[in-house]
Formats: structure tokens, sequence, C-alpha cells
């Protein structure tokens, strides 16, 4: 028996947004408010633009319905909302994370264990933000190479997958490119990716530079954002596609590929 894909609104936004309607305060804003009222304003529009591309060779390479990782575009759907899910859980602990290492002496840590700690989690924020847009590319059965990109750095090859990832989306034949591809949610993707890589180093002790330089709260609710209008894209092409997600025959998987070791990253 198989059933259409319950999907982001009863499942993953539907309970913020129904405290919206019910007159709440819901999380998201106070998130939102939270981390504005507490960062620099948004950096002049010279500071967020997006890192130059190395080259125009094109990124997306479409596949068959049937994906090389053995997912459908419903199955890609369905996993995409189960890192929803987990995006959404991970986005409230950043927020409290943030809150810490604002004021850090409420809770016992010195001013440079808390940012680093937060880093750290940003860190790990990004890695769902990009499982999550991967997922998306697979639903339109559009694959991320893995070749090294020359861009003059020593070291930078090491980041080729996740500059690709983003790049993709670049591509006007993307069918993401609308809602991920450009204006200020891929000046957010570009800068989230530039913090993940910055802030990476903050785990081993290194000097990161401080949150108060960012625009924390714009970043995240315009990727936030982003992801919702990619979600409904995908929907949409599933749903004129007359695809159905057979429900019973994935859910001897469930989110057993959440906890296995992150091989969707290279």
């Amino acid at each position: 028996m198989t059933k259409p894909s319950a999907g982001l609104e009863s499942s993953i936004w539907a309970p913020l947004k129904q405290q919206h309607r019910n007159g709440a305060t819901t999380k998201s804003s106070s998130v939102h408010e939270s981390l504005r009222s507490r960062s620099v304003p948004p950096p002049p529009p010279s500071t967020m633009t997006a890192p130059a591309k190395p080259n125009s060779t094109p990124l997306g390479t479409r596949t068959s319905t049937t994906l090389a990782a053995g997912l459908t575009p419903p199955q890609a759907l369905h996993r995409f909302e189960q890192a929803c899910q987990r995006l959404r859980w991970k986005f409230l602990d950043l927020e409290a994370a943030y809150q810490r290492a604002l004021a850090p002496s409420a809770w016992v840590f010195t001013p440079e264990d808390a940012e680093r700690n937060f880093k750290v989690d940003f860190y790990e924020f990004y890695a769902w933000i990009e499982q999550a847009i991967v997922l998306l590319l697979l639903v339109f059965a559009v694959s991320v190479p893995r070749e090294r990109y020359s861009s003059g750095r020593a070291g930078s090859s090491s980041h080729a997958y996740h500059h690709n990832v983003l790049r993709a989306l670049d591509e006007d034949t993307n069918p993401l490119h609308e809602v991920l591809g450009k204006g200020d949610v891929n000046q957010a993707l570009w800068k989230a990716k530039e913090l993940r890589n910055r802030w990476k180093d903050a785990a081993e002790g290194r000097e990161t530079p401080p949150l108060k330089m960012y625009d924390l709260a714009w970043i995240v609710g315009e990727v936030l954002k982003g992801l919702e209008g990619g979600y409904t894209v995908a929907r949409s092409m599933v749903a004129t596609e007359e695809i159905m997600v057979d429900y019973a025959s994935d859910s001897g998987e469930g989110w057993d590929w959440m906890v296995e070791a992150m091989d969707w990253e290279p």
C-alpha cells in the first residue's frame, strides 16, 4: 500500500506554524529576534558577497530516476524531510548555545570556551544544511561531483565537495537555482559555508573570528527559508510526476541512515 509523502507541513515546520496561527510567539521567531538583538547589524553587501567561483564548469550531473545512491526521487524527498526534522532540533540547540556563548558566566564557562563550543556547534549544524541540500538535489537526480578545483590556496582541494554542493546550485539549469542559487539565500549559504570552514578550527583550539563579526540571525534565517522553498519545488515535482512514497517498503530503514557513519560526505 502506498501513500503520499507526509511533507514538512505536517511533520517538520507545522508546530512552529501552528503556534503562530494560535497567536503564540514561535520558537523560530524568538531565535531570529534573540540572535539579531545580540549581534551586529547585517554586514554591508560587499561583505556578504559569495566567494568567487573558480570556473564555470557545470557541476549538476543528471542521473537516472533511480539514483546512484539507490534512492528514487520520492525516497530522497522523504530523507530530506527527516534531515529537516534533525535540522529543526539542532536549530533549537544552536539558539540555546548562542545564549550561553553571549553570557557564559551564567553557565560557568569562560568566554573563550563558550565561543569555541558554539563555533563547533555551528560547524555541526552546517553539516545538516549540506546534507539537506544534497538530498534535495537527489530528488531531481542531480549528483555533485567530487573532483577537485584549483584555487591557488594550499589545502583548499580538501573542501572541493563542500564547495561543489553550493556551486551546483549556481547553475541556471539546476531546478533549485531560483530558490537556493541566487539572491540573499545563496549569499547566506556561502557565508554559512565560510563560517563552517573558519570555525572548524575552533575544535582544535585555534583562534577564529569572533561571533559578533557576523549577523547569524540573517544567515540562519535565510538558509532555512531557502530550504523550505526548495522543499516546495521538490514536492511539486514529485507530485506532478505522480510518484508515491512506499512507506511499507522503506520502513525497515527508518532513521538508520542518519546514525550510520556519515557516508554521504566524502
